[in-house]
């Protein structure tokens, strides 16, 4: 079996761990955008509760009052410090994955043009072969009809 045929398995292998890569990319890529959401949701869910409690406030409320919606402001925004950090995990990991990918992309394209050089040497040998088999043919003809 020729080099080329046999790095046709290597590089179908390869083109797979590209593929699967990307999908992984892909996915953590989705996972982010919905992170990045929450964080969104949560930041916005903050500044509209707080502009509530100011509009309420102004009406009075009783201590109580106040430091329940206190904690809760304050249970939310340490959410929000939790969401961050949760969105700069997920892109810790995007880079992580891109890396991983842009690894398997270069490996592939390695063996795409080992394949190509393969596939380039057995054409010189099977020109010289060819051409080989003319010089003899051609020799045995001039032997055959020497005055020609």
């Amino acid at each position: 079996m020729k080099r080329s045929k046999r790095l046709a398995t290597v590089i179908d292998l390869a083109k797979r761990k590209v593929d699967e890569a990307a999908l992984a990319l892909a996915f953590v890529q989705r996972k982010l955008g919905e992170e990045e959401s929450k964080l969104g949701q949560l930041e916005q869910y903050l500044t509209e509760y707080r502009a509530t409690i100011q509009s309420e406030g102004r009406k009075g409320f009783s201590v109580q009052e106040f430091r329940r919606y206190n904690d809760f402001s304050e249970n939310v925004a340490k959410a929000i410090t939790q969401q961050g950090a949760q969105v700069n995990t997920v892109k810790r990991q995007i880079e992580q994955v891109r890396r991983h990918w842009q690894m398997l992309d270069a490996r592939h394209k390695g063996v795409l043009k080992l394949q190509d050089k393969a596939l380039a040497e057995e054409y010189k040998a099977q020109e010289r072969l060819e051409q080989k088999e003319l010089d003899e043919l051609a020799g045995r003809w001039r032997l055959r009809h020497p005055r020609l």
